[in-house]
């Protein structure tokens, strides 16, 4: 996805931030219907939430003063930055629980990366702190699934 270098108005902001959740909820739930180890399900099913409740607050600024997030209350330390040594395929009917965790580390990444970029551009403005409240969450999600893969499957390498 190309991103210009600009903040947006409240009412965009919230649309691209929408957007961007709705898309990791389709994921998460998807992958929740693929994976067969129990972990790795209740994780994929506890982010799916999560995504959810993101998206129904964000729809929820749109008639409020206010964007109203929980701050990142994880005490998860920073990304072991998998994404640079796991090669990331297309899931498709043959893909194993490791590949879909290889893809949710990915799909979080860019989502880290989008609302960190969005925080940079609207330095100053507003909306900075909903997107670097959102980069956390995200940041908490991507340390989580980086956490499982390591102890799944970095062991078996």
């Amino acid at each position: 996805m190309e991103m210009r270098e600009v903040c947006y108005t409240m009412e965009a902001a919230l649309e691209k931030a929408i957007e961007m959740e709705a898309k990791s909820f389709d994921y998460y739930r998807n992958a929740y219907l693929r994976v067969k180890d129990r972990v790795a399900k209740d994780v994929l099913k506890e982010l799916a939430l999560e995504e959810l409740d993101h998206k129904y607050r964000l729809e929820k600024a749109f008639f409020e003063e206010s964007v109203s997030l929980h701050e990142s209350g994880s005490a998860t330390g920073p990304s072991m930055n998998l994404t640079l040594m796991l090669e990331e395929r297309p899931l498709d009917s043959n893909s194993t629980d490791q590949d879909v965790m290889i893809h949710a580390i990915h799909e979080e990444k860019r989502a880290v990366d989008f609302y960190g970029k969005m925080a940079e551009q609207c330095g100053g403005a507003p909306l900075e702190k909903m997107y670097r409240t959102l980069a956390a969450e995200e940041q908490d999600h991507l340390t989580r699934l980086e956490e499982i893969y390591e102890k799944h499957y970095l062991q078996e390498m």
